[in-house]
């Protein structure tokens, strides 16, 4: 199960308690829109026409052992009624706001080693990498025979640190397709987020935020680089 939070809210009345032990494990962009049906296309499935074919076509590769995309009669190319329930474009997405939610962080309250993602051990991370599971599979007896799938909470992060400031770096600012994967950014390789500091070259006012840091020193680390860097500017 994920949680989605904005940033302002971790400083609320009993997040501490709620979210005491989690660790910071993935940090990800907010995509600007998101790809979605259109309105008439949802009020189409809805229609009885379009459930009476969408029963009938998924009896009919039910009984041939048939996948949709082997069938030229139900392709969405072809047949009218599935173009028309298909059709989808990108809409702006809400959870993106400049200079306020840019980033997803993501918090898991098993240990940092023992969190999994999928192609988390494939670099890029940032070309491979999904989010972190909310699921891990615990042995019954020990040897396999008998497994369960235990959920637990992910607790997700609404955030905004510049992505084009020479003084913020992230582990894709490492040269061309970053060496790192999940798995070495969380073993401590580099920062999730490095900020330089205002003089460079000593690294004065260096902050870095790392993987298995608790959400509240995240906050605080967010909060001390964006006033440094100072307010938001529309061509960050």
């Amino acid at each position: 199960m994920y949680t989605i939070v904005n940033f302002k809210d971790l400083g609320k009345v009993g997040s501490k308690k709620r979210w005491r032990g989690y660790k910071l494990c993935y940090i990800d962009g907010i995509p600007e829109t998101y790809y979605d049906f259109t309105p008439e296309a949802k009020a189409y499935r809805e229609t009885e026409e379009w459930k009476c074919e969408d029963m009938r076509r998924e009896e009919k590769y039910r009984r041939e052992g048939r996948m949709s995309s082997d069938d030229p009669e139900f392709s969405i190319f072809t047949n009218p009624i599935l173009r028309r329930g298909a059709e989808c474009q990108d809409y702006p997405n809400p959870q993106f706001i400049p200079g306020e939610q840019t980033l997803f962080a993501y918090f898991t309250p098993i240990p940092l080693g023992e969190q999994w993602g999928d192609d988390w051990d494939d670099a890029p991370y940032d070309c491979n990498a999904g989010r972190p599971y909310d699921d891990e599979v615990i042995e019954v007896n020990g040897n396999h025979v008998a497994t369960k799938i235990e959920e637990y909470e992910i607790l997700q992060v609404m955030f905004y640190l510049p992505q084009d400031s020479w003084s913020v770096k992230y582990p894709l600012d490492y040269g061309y397709n970053t060496p790192f994967c999940v798995r070495d950014i969380n073993g401590g390789a580099v920062a999730w987020v490095y900020y330089r500091g205002e003089t460079y070259k000593s690294c004065k006012g260096a902050i870095s935020i790392q993987a298995g840091c608790d959400p509240w020193e995240f906050m605080d680390k967010v909060n001390r680089i964006n006033q440094e860097l100072g307010p938001f500017q529309p061509n960050d």
